[in-house]
């Protein structure tokens, strides 16, 4: 009887460890779900404001004359950028900078004090950055004087350039930009007066805030 109860006992727990190894093979819960949130890619589109610094240089002509004028430039910029495609950018923006550009050949100087400008951009964007054509109108405020008499006048003209942008966080913009504007000739009432024209190129480095 004995050993009856000993192999009853080792039957039953047989198949109790059986019956839970099946259990344990039905029962396989699945793996944990990784979950992957890549970084956004940026994007150019918004507003934007900066400031800027540079250096100009330029060729007033007068009489049939050409000489150099140089000098700092610095001002502030904004503008909105678009963009439809992953790799295409088309923006407007304006600007409005203090110059002091001047020079003076055979008694007959020229300065330019300020400039402004309306353009439209296009560039590529590889990611954060962007190279850039820009082009529109330009107005400048240009002073002749000669034989001891000076007048002032407003010019408008057309400047075109390019250059490259780059993003330096998610709402910091740097650039750095060359443009060439030409105000074309005008008569200035001087003693006697002068007719002069003056053109002249810039390079700017700017540093702006995304919003």
């Amino acid at each position: 009887m004995s050993r009856m109860r000993i192999l009853g006992a080792s039957l039953l727990a047989l198949s109790i460890g059986t019956g839970a190894a099946g259990a344990a093979d039905i029962y396989n819960p699945p793996a944990p779900e990784i979950i992957y949130n890549p970084t956004p890619a940026f994007t150019w589109t918004g507003g934007y404001l900066g400031g800027l610094v540079g250096y100009g240089w330029g060729q007033p002509k007068s009489k049939g004359k050409s000489w150099d004028a140089d000098g700092w430039v610095g001002g502030v910029y904004g503008g909105y950028n678009f963009q439809p495609s992953a790799n295409f950018v088309l923006g407007l923006e304006s600007d409005l900078t203090a110059t002091g550009m001047s020079g003076k050949s055979a008694g007959v100087s020229m300065s330019d004090y300020w400039n402004g400008t309306v353009r439209a951009r296009a560039g590529i964007a590889f990611d954060r950055f962007l190279v850039y054509g820009t082009g529109g109108l330009a107005v400048g405020s240009l002073k002749v004087k000669n034989g001891g008499k000076s007048d002032t006048n407003a010019r408008a003209g057309l400047t075109v350039g390019g250059g490259v942008e780059a993003a330096l966080t998610d709402t910091v913009l740097g650039r750095i930009e060359y443009r060439y504007t030409d105000f074309g000739g005008d008569t200035y009432n001087t003693s006697p007066k002068t007719k002069a024209s003056f053109s002249s190129s810039q390079v700017l480095v700017g540093i702006g805030v995304k919003f």
